[in-house]
């Protein structure tokens, strides 16, 4: 009978243990519903304080990982109650006196794993914690990031192993292949992760990343295109849109190509990377809107040289040099410009003119000279290129 009342109240002991742990986990879910990010945290510290409870530790770092204000190394984590109105990106990186929180998930979980090895939730954890790791600390933690991203892999594959695979687990697998240029190799991995959840844009991103580069123009399109459909991001949806014209433009398709270009730059207007292709394209297809482009992408940066070198490409490509001769003799006219401004354009004119009127090429670098002398220091690169280009001016045809 001892014995009987004595395992009755080992069961009775361990129902209230589970009892508790389930009322604590709703209770924390609770608070982080109502924005009660350090008092969810804390509730679940007040029943698992030695982090022995696996259950508790995968709801505290869901906690610090995604709530926390701000964050040392991943190791400690500072945590706020927040208002319904507010939100945490109000206060990341801002100052202010918050509560730290020692939490290092590495040594945590790595210790759970060694009682609970057949826990693949712990390895997916552990997963998450380093792939984040290495977003926020890249170049810059405790390990080297090749260690990292290793470690990142192994525990994603071995909680996929245990079937506790979801699309972010996939995806990871699929970026590290990505970033190792195994394309081929990342394909069925983000395939997966879309499978597992078809609303993840960046899976869609990435995989059509990969099919761009296995030459595989079709599905980067098809992917390209609804990953531009799920991003909210302005950026983000902007670049896959450029993605899609990319491979249109590769496939040697201009209109489509020059359609989402032209559509990449509505969503976000006056992007180098943008406006500098469609410019192309709208020189070599001699459409209407060229010399429209051409001036939003001159006033991108008319101080910049590079703006110069990539108009000389594409117009010398298409052999309409004068056009952009043209362009750049009413820029010199025009009141406003700097001196960097005035020379860059006698500099790039004078390069423009040397192959069939070098005495014009010489007047325009020898002006360049004398404008960029108010603006650089003598021992500038570019006063080098200046007398190369004059002594080539003076040279015989």
């Amino acid at each position: 009978m001892k014995h009987f009342f004595m395992l009755l109240a080992m069961a009775a002991s361990l129902s209230i243990s589970a009892q508790n742990q389930s009322d604590v986990l709703k209770q924390a879910d609770a608070l982080i519903a109502a924005k009660k990010y350090e008092t969810a945290f804390k509730e679940l510290d007040n029943f698992d304080p030695d982090n022995k409870n696996p259950e508790t530790v995968l709801k505290k770092q869901d906690i610090l990982l995604n709530y926390f204000v701000t964050s040392m190394m991943h190791q400690m984590f500072a945590l706020k109650d927040l208002e319904e109105h507010e939100d945490i990106m109000d206060y990341r990186g801002e100052e202010g006196q918050y509560s730290m929180y020692m939490f290092p998930s590495n040594e945590i979980l790595e210790g759970l794993i060694s009682e609970n090895p057949e826990n693949c939730r712990l390895y997916e954890a552990l997963g998450d914690y380093y792939y984040d790791v290495y977003l926020r600390y890249g170049g810059n933690w405790l390990k080297s990031d090749e260690e990292v991203l290793s470690l990142a892999k192994a525990n994603f594959t071995k909680a996929i192993e245990g079937r506790c695979e979801d699309y972010m687990s996939h995806y990871v697998l699929g970026y590290l292949e990505l970033i190792n240029e195994n394309y081929t190799g990342s394909i069925p991995h983000f395939l997966k992760s879309i499978a597992l959840d078809k609303n993840y844009p960046t899976s869609h991103y990435n995989l059509a990343y990969a099919y761009l580069y296995t030459d595989d123009r079709q599905n980067c399109i098809k992917y390209a295109t609804n990953a531009m459909e799920l991003y909210k991001d302005i950026g983000y949806k902007a670049d896959a849109a450029r993605m899609v014209a990319q491979a249109y433009h590769e496939m040697e398709d201009y209109k489509n190509a020059m359609d989402k270009y032209a559509l990449s730059d509505n969503i976000e207007p006056d992007n180098y990377y943008t406006l500098k292709p469609l410019l192309l394209l709208y020189v070599k297809e001699k459409h209407p809107k060229a010399a429209a482009t051409l001036s939003r992408f001159y006033n991108l940066a008319p101080e910049n040289p590079t703006i110069y070198d990539d108009l000389e490409a594409i117009y010398g490509s298409n052999g309409v040099e004068n056009e952009l001769i043209d362009f750049y003799k009413a820029k010199l006219e025009e009141p406003g410009n700097t001196d960097k401004i005035s020379g860059n354009l006698n500099f790039f004119m004078g390069s423009l003119h040397m192959p069939e009127n070098k005495a014009l090429a010489k007047e325009h670098l020898i002006k360049a000279k004398e404008i960029f002398a108010k603006v650089f220091d003598p021992g500038h690169e570019v006063f080098g290129i200046i007398e190369e280009g004059i002594k080539q001016a003076d040279s015989n045809p």
